[in-house]
């Protein structure tokens, strides 16, 4: 099936399907970032760096 793909595009479609997946995905991730109902979690692992460690060495 993804030799009778390849054979009926051309070489030129590829990087479109390319760009069209990534521009998806970059969408998805930016939506999920943007959501204030997730904001609380954000606030938290932001957080997450800067908490002393119980178990110090």
């Amino acid at each position: 099936m993804l030799r009778q793909f390849l054979a009926n595009t051309s070489l030129y479609d590829l990087p479109l399907i390319a760009m069209g997946i990534f521009v998806a995905i970059f969408g998805v991730v930016v939506i999920r970032i943007c959501q204030r109902s997730r904001a609380p979690e954000y606030r938290r692992m932001a957080s997450l760096p800067l908490e002393n460690d119980s178990q110090s060495e």
